[in-house]
C-alpha cells in the first residue's frame, strides 16, 4: 500500500478503538515490520489534521497513539459524544484505587466518602476497575482496559510503582494515599 492509503487506515484504525494503540498494534494493522514507517506514517497523519481539524492526535506512555476530538468543540457537542468524561473526583478514586489496589469498596468509602458508590459503578460500567464481591464489601482492582488506556503493564506491582514515583517514594497508607488523589 502506498503512504495515503497506510495513512487513511491508521486513521481508520485509531478513530474505530476505544483505547490508544500502540505502534505494534500499528505495525500488525499495517502489515510491517518497521516501526520507523509506522511512526512516519503516524507523523504523516498529524500533520495532515492540521489546527483545523476537530481532531487530534495524541502521544501516550509506552509508544501509543490516541485519536481524540478537540477540546474546543466539547461543549458544543456535549449530547452527542458518547465516551463518558469523568470527572475530577472520579479520576481521584480511581488513581486511588490503582495505588491501593486490591482495596476494599468500604476502605475506599472511608478514604474517600460516599460519593465513591456512584464513582465505582461508573468506572465499572467504563470498564476501568473490575470489581469482586468478597463477603459484605467488593474488592476492586483495575482492568486491562485501564493499564492500557493510560500507558501502564497491566501489573499491580508495577502501577504501584509507578504511582509511587510520580509521588515521590510515599508508601502505602493514609499519606501515601492522600497524594494518589491528587495525581488527576
Amino acid at each position: 500500500m502506498g503512504l495515503e492509503r497506510d495513512k487513511s487506515l491508521v486513521y481508520a484504525a485509531l478513530y474505530a478503538s476505544d483505547r490508544p494503540l500502540t505502534l505494534a498494534e500499528l505495525k500488525g494493522i499495517l502489515g510491517t515490520s518497521s516501526e520507523t514507517y509506522v511512526e512516519k506514517v503516524v507523523e504523516e497523519l498529524r500533520k495532515g489534521l492540521g489546527p483545523d481539524s476537530p481532531f487530534e492526535l495524541v502521544n501516550t506512555a509506552r509508544d501509543a497513539v490516541m485519536l481524540r476530538l478537540r477540546e474546543e468543540y466539547l461543549p458544543r457537542l456535549k449530547g452527542l459524544v458518547r465516551k463518558v468524561r469523568p470527572s475530577r473526583g472520579m479520576l481521584k478514586t480511581l488513581a486511588l484505587i490503582a495505588y491501593e489496589q486490591p482495596v476494599h469498596l468500604s476502605r475506599l468509602a472511608k478514604l474517600r466518602g460516599g460519593h465513591v458508590y456512584e464513582h465505582v459503578r461508573q468506572l465499572v460500567s467504563l470498564g476501568f476497575v473490575e470489581s469482586k464481591r468478597v463477603g459484605r464489601t467488593r474488592v476492586l482492582r483495575t482492568s486491562r482496559k485501564f493499564a492500557s488506556y493510560f500507558g501502564l503493564e497491566d501489573d499491580e506491582e508495577l502501577i504501584h510503582q509507578r504511582l509511587q514515583a510520580g509521588l515521590g517514594r510515599e508508601g502505602r497508607g493514609e499519606r501515601g494515599s492522600r497524594k494518589a488523589q491528587n495525581l488527576f
